[in-house]
């Protein structure tokens, strides 16, 4: 799979993302209240890549003064197809070009955003330029959570020869935001726990729900997912057996200078 330097547009993924990457409403509501304890003190917060509003929308319904961008106009306009969505102020604008004055934010925020860009250096540090100093920064960078779903999803990939464009280990984000003064401090982590069958797993993987499948052709996901099926049988027996899948949701604090 060639690389690209351009980030990546959920386009596609808009009339069904919601359905896929919704979190537990326990957990969706703790995240909720997690960042809320971090950001409702903050004047005029930003997220980048708020796509359809799955962190953001529930953020701004509860009051936080909320700005959101994004590079797909799909996804924003079924943010704005949501009650209210339409008055939450969103843009269709690019990371790592912000269409933002220096320090107009208390605040900012992104989920599962920055392994999706190839330039994600940039896009940190326009954060940095765009939110005022004494400001912070809160990332979920994502990934493959431990656990056997997730080593099934790691084979699948592996696979097809899938790669994250943008950032490739968290550690790499904390030396960027340390380099240029920042401090870090972990959040308390939010548990997750999710009833799922590692067929259906393997079934959305085939199908080209997420992004590290879409350099793929359905011929070669079709060839992986027959692999990984007999794999994963052997190994973790029937696919269709329903299992309870938990993870933890780590959200990263960085605190400008």
């Amino acid at each position: 799979m060639p690389p690209t330097r351009e980030s990546l547009a959920f386009d596609r993924a808009s009339e069904y993302y919601d359905r896929t990457r919704a979190l537990p409403a326990d957990a969706a509501a703790a995240v909720t209240d997690l960042l809320l304890a971090e950001l409702s003190t903050r004047e005029r917060v930003l997220e980048i890549g708020i796509g359809t509003g799955r962190i953001g929308y529930p953020l701004y319904r509860a009051g936080l003064d909320l700005y959101g961008i994004d590079i797909s106009a799909p996804m924003l306009d079924k943010l704005r197809a949501k009650p209210g969505g339409f008055n939450l102020p969103a843009a269709l604008a690019d990371s790592t070009r912000l269409p933002f004055a220096d320090h107009g934010f208390g605040a900012a925020f992104a989920c599962h955003v920055l392994h999706l860009i190839p330039l994600w250096r940039r896009a940190v540090a326009e954060l940095g330029r765009v939110v005022a100093p004494g400001g912070v920064v809160l990332v979920d960078p994502g990934g493959l959570e431990k656990g056997d779903s997730a080593t099934i999803s790691r084979r699948f990939i592996d696979e097809i020869g899938g790669r994250r464009p943008g950032m490739q280990d968290p550690s790499e984000l904390d030396d960027v935001f340390t380099g240029q003064g920042a401090s870090l401090r972990s959040l308390e982590p939010v548990k997750a726990l999710q009833k799922v069958t590692f067929g259906s797993i393997i079934d959305d993987l085939e199908a080209g729900l997420y992004s590290a499948t879409w350099d793929a052709s359905q011929e070669q996901r079709s060839r992986a997912a027959a692999a990984v099926r007999t794999w994963a049988e052997e190994t973790f027996g029937p696919l269709d057996e329903e299992r309870t899948i938990s993870w933890d949701i780590r959200w990263r604090a960085y605190d400008l200078a």
